[in-house]
């Protein structure tokens, strides 16, 4: 699962990150974000217009017909079921990167939720894979949202979460945004995310359980 994460840095710096050069950077006055929850708009980066742009989608899809609530994380292996569709077209038209300094996870212990945050072990910000029905010009609305693709956990973080983000490297993320990369090698990209051994984690504070907190010490180690 991908709950939480962090985008404190600005859309240059990740640019930066997969050597993308927008003609038009554009300006982002949100700032940085230390806790950023589904229901909100976090920062994407994409190529859905032909060149790199970076705009603030709804975190959490659902369609028109979809009657529960909105999904925030898109499973890898429904994802890649053949009988399941609901995934099908943003696979071929709606696929985004959400990047991010690392994510939140938690245990619970003696009845108590404990925060955990998980980072890149190299510090360089994670590309996180995405789907999305992003259109031009449309409402920043859940129909109009974005998920975070997920796969199970291994190793250690198992221990953390069963389910962690899929992070592309620097180089299958820009393949992954390209709509004109075969769907072929789209599958083959999304399951070939950096491993396990790419991250650390360490406990932060219990204020962290809410999703309202916004202290840059939110990441801070205890």
């Amino acid at each position: 699962m991908c709950g939480r994460i962090v985008q404190k840095n600005g859309p240059i710096d990740y640019f930066e990150v997969i050597r993308w050069n927008p003609r038009q950077l554009g300006v982002d006055p949100t700032g940085p974000r230390f806790n950023v929850p589904p229901g909100t708009r976090p920062l994407v980066l994409h190529l859905m217009q032909g060149e790199p742009a970076f705009d603030r989608v709804f975190w959490g899809y659902a369609p028109r017909w979809f009657k529960r609530s909105p999904v925030s994380n898109a499973r890898l292996d429904t994802i890649l079921d053949p009988h399941k569709s609901f995934w099908r077209s943003l696979l071929v038209q709606g696929r985004m990167l959400v990047p991010a300094e690392g994510w939140y996870e938690w245990t619970l212990e003696d009845g108590i939720k404990v925060p955990w945050f998980i980072y890149p072990r190299d510090g360089v910000p994670l590309m996180m894979a995405a789907l999305s029905n992003w259109a031009p010009g449309a409402q920043a609305d859940k129909e109009h949202g974005m998920a975070i693709v997920t796969d199970d956990s291994a190793g250690g973080m198992i221990d953390i979460h069963d389910r962690r983000p899929v992070v592309l490297t620097a180089e299958s993320a820009r393949e992954w945004a390209d709509p004109d990369t075969p769907l072929a090698r789209v599958k083959e990209i999304i399951q070939s995310g950096r491993p396990e051994s790419a991250f650390v984690w360490h406990r932060v504070t219990t204020q962290m359980n809410s999703a309202r907190y916004q202290l840059p010490d939110a990441v801070s180690p205890i």
